[in-house]
C-alpha cells in the first residue's frame, strides 16, 4: 500500500523513540522530578537542539496545562488534553502551524502522544486533583530523559561561554599585535614587519566556522604575538647595543713593565683591545669595500617618503583627480577637516571595512589616508577596482614598505581625466624578448607605452630607443624573463628621463 491508511497516525523513528521514553516512565523506572525542573530543562535543551522560539513558547503552553501534582507519582505520566484550537489561540497561530510545531517537539523526543481509540483528547481528575483518566499529550519523555537533557543544556552553555571567551581573547590579541607592529614601524626598528602584518591580516579576515576552528585561530594569534613581542624587544636591544658600541672609547692605561711571558701576553691583548675596541664585544671592524660604501650611503625611511609625498598633495588636486567623492560627500572638499571627516561616509559607500581606514590613518597619516581612500572610491566608481577594501589595504602595505606615491597617481588621474589600471600590470605580450632594434609601433610593446607612459603619450619608438640605451648602461638583458615588467616601470617614469 502506497497511500497512508485513513484514521491512523503516521509513524516515524522519532515518534517511536518518544513512545519508548513514555513507556519507560509508566514502568516506574524513572525517579520523579518536579514540574518546574522539568520545564527549565526542557526549554534549555530545546534551545540547545536549535528549536525555534515558537516551539519554546509551545512548551510553556503545554506545561501551563499541567499541574505540579501530575509529576509527583512515579509511573503516573503527566498527560494533558488541551485541544489544538485552544493551543493555537494561546500562541496566536493557525491550527495547522501549531500542529507543525507540536510534531517538531515529538520528533525532538520531548513529548509523546497518548492516544484515545478515536484520537480524542480528554481526561478527568478526582476530587483531590489527581489524574484518573487522560488521553492527549504525554510530557513524561522529558522526565525520562531528564539527566540527558540536563547534560545537553550544560554542554551548550559551556560552548557558548567558551566561544565568548575565545572571541574576546581573539580581539585582544589582534589589537596587541597590531599595536606592536605600528609602534615598531614608527620607531624604525629592524624586523620583518611587512610579512608579520600580512600574517595578521590573514588571521583577522578568517571567519571561524566552529569552536575548534576558533580555538585554533586564537592559538595561531598567540604564537604570532610571541614572535612579534620577541622581535620588538630584540629591535630595541639591538638599537641600544649599537648606541653603546658607537660611544665606546678605549681607556688609556699605563702598564707596568714585566719580563714574564704571561705579562707579555696580557699586554699584547690589552694593546689589541685599545687598537680595536669592538673586539671587546666580539665584533670585527674589517669590512669589505662594497659594505663600507653601502653603509655610507644615506637611506630614506618609509616615513620620510610619505612625508615628502604628503607635501605634494593639495586639496584642489584631490578634487580634480577624484570627482566621484562629491557624489557621496558633497562638502568633502570644503577644507581638509571636512575631507578627513568624510572617510566613514566614503567607506560605507564603497563597502570598505572602517577598520581598514583606521589602519591607513595609523600608517599613512590622516591626510594621505583620506587621499588614498578618495583614489580608491574614484577607481571603484569607474569600475577599475573590483574590491575596494583589498585595494586600499594594498595601498597601505605599499606605504608601509616605502613604495607608495599617491601624488603621482593624483597627478595622473587629474591629467588624464580617468583612472589608471588598478593593478598597473603590463599588457599581455606575445613576444617574450624586447626587440634589440627596429620599430615597436605595431606590436604589443607599443600597448605598454600607451598604457603606462604619462599623458600625452610620447612617441613609442623614442621610448623604445631610450629604453635600449638605458638597458645597455644598466647591463640589463633584453631577453630576461621579467623584461616586460622592467619596460612597464621604465614607461611609468618616462617624465623623469
Amino acid at each position: 500500500m502506497n497511500a497512508h491508511a485513513a484514521g491512523l497516525r503516521r509513524s516515524s523513528p522519532e515518534t517511536l523513540s518518544a513512545e519508548k521514553f513514555a513507556r519507560t516512565y509508566r514502568e516506574g523506572k524513572v525517579p520523579a522530578v518536579t514540574r518546574t525542573a522539568a520545564l527549565q530543562v526542557a526549554k534549555r535543551a530545546a534551545a540547545a537542539m536549535g528549536l525555534k522560539a515558537a516551539k519554546l513558547a509551545l512548551i510553556d503552553q503545554l506545561f501551563g496545562a499541567s499541574k505540579p501534582a501530575d509529576w509527583r507519582t512515579p509511573g503516573q505520566p503527566p498527560i494533558i488534553w488541551p485541544s489544538n484550537a485552544r493551543l493555537a489561540r494561546s500562541l496566536g497561530l493557525s491550527v495547522s502551524t501549531m500542529k507543525h510545531h507540536l510534531k517538531g517537539l515529538v520528533e525532538a523526543g520531548l513529548v509523546s502522544y497518548s492516544d484515545h481509540p478515536t484520537y480524542q483528547r480528554r481526561g478527568r481528575r478526582d476530587a483531590e486533583g489527581n489524574i484518573v483518566e487522560a488521553y492527549g499529550i504525554d510530557l513524561s519523555p522529558i522526565a525520562t530523559r531528564f539527566a540527558e537533557l540536563h547534560d545537553l543544556a550544560e554542554a551548550a552553555d559551556y560552548e557558548a561561554r567558551e566561544r565568548r571567551r575565545l572571541s574576546y581573547r581573539r580581539t585582544v590579541l589582534r589589537k596587541e599585535i597590531q599595536s606592536l607592529i605600528i609602534s615598531a614601524v614608527e620607531q624604525r626598528l629592524a624586523g620583518p614587519w611587512g610579512p608579520l602584518q600580512a600574517r595578521l591580516d590573514v588571521l583577522r579576515e578568517h571567519r571561524a566556522v566552529d569552536l575548534d576552528d576558533l580555538r585554533t585561530q586564537v592559538e595561531a594569534l598567540d604564537v604570532l604575538r610571541e614572535e612579534v613581542e620577541g622581535l620588538y624587544g630584540k629591535g630595541f636591544e639591538d638599537r641600544n647595543f649599537n648606541a653603546t658600541v658607537s660611544k665606546f672609547r678605549p681607556v688609556q692605561t699605563t702598564a707596568e713593565p714585566s719580563h714574564s711571558e704571561s705579562s707579555k701576553n696580557e699586554s699584547s691583548r690589552a694593546n689589541a683591545r685599545q687598537l680595536n675596541p669592538l673586539a671587546a664585544f666580539g665584533l670585527s671592524t674589517e669590512k669589505k669595500s662594497d659594505e663600507v660604501a653601502t653603509s655610507l650611503q644615506p637611506s630614506r625611511s618609509a616615513a620620510d617618503m610619505l612625508k615628502d609625498d604628503a607635501q605634494m598633495i593639495s586639496l584642489p588636486l584631490v578634487q580634480a583627480a577624484c570627482p566621484a567623492v562629491c557624489d557621496y560627500a558633497p562638502d568633502a572638499f570644503a577644507n581638509w577637516r571636512e575631507f578627513r571627516a568624510s572617510g566613514h561616509v566614503l567607506c560605507a559607500a564603497a563597502g570598505i571595512n572602517p577598520q581598514v581606514l583606521q589602519e591607513a590613518q595609523a600608517i599613512l597619516g590622516p591626510d594621505l589616508a583620506a587621499s588614498a581612500l578618495a583614489i580608491t572610491v574614484q577607481r571603484s566608481n569607474t569600475g577599475a577596482v573590483a574590491k575596494p577594501g583589498a585595494y586600499l589595504r594594498r595601498l597601505v602595505q605599499r606605504g608601509r614598505d616605502g613604495e607608495l606615491h599617491l601624488s603621482r597617481s593624483l597627478f595622473a588621474l587629474a591629467k588624464a581625466g580617468e583612472p589608471e589600471s588598478a593593478a598597473h600590470a603590463p599588457a599581455a605580450i606575445v613576444t617574450e624578448t624586447f626587440p634589440a632594434h627596429g620599430s615597436i609601433s605595431y606590436g604589443p610593446w607599443a600597448a605598454i607605452v600607451r598604457e603606462h607612459a604619462p599623458k600625452p603619450t610620447p612617441d613609442v619608438d623614442s621610448v623604445a630607443n631610450a629604453f635600449r640605451r638605458w638597458a645597455t648602461e644598466k647591463s640589463i638583458d633584453l631577453t630576461a624573463p621579467n623584461i616586460e615588467r622592467v619596460f612597464a616601470g621604465f614607461c611609468r617614469k618616462w617624465r623623469m628621463n
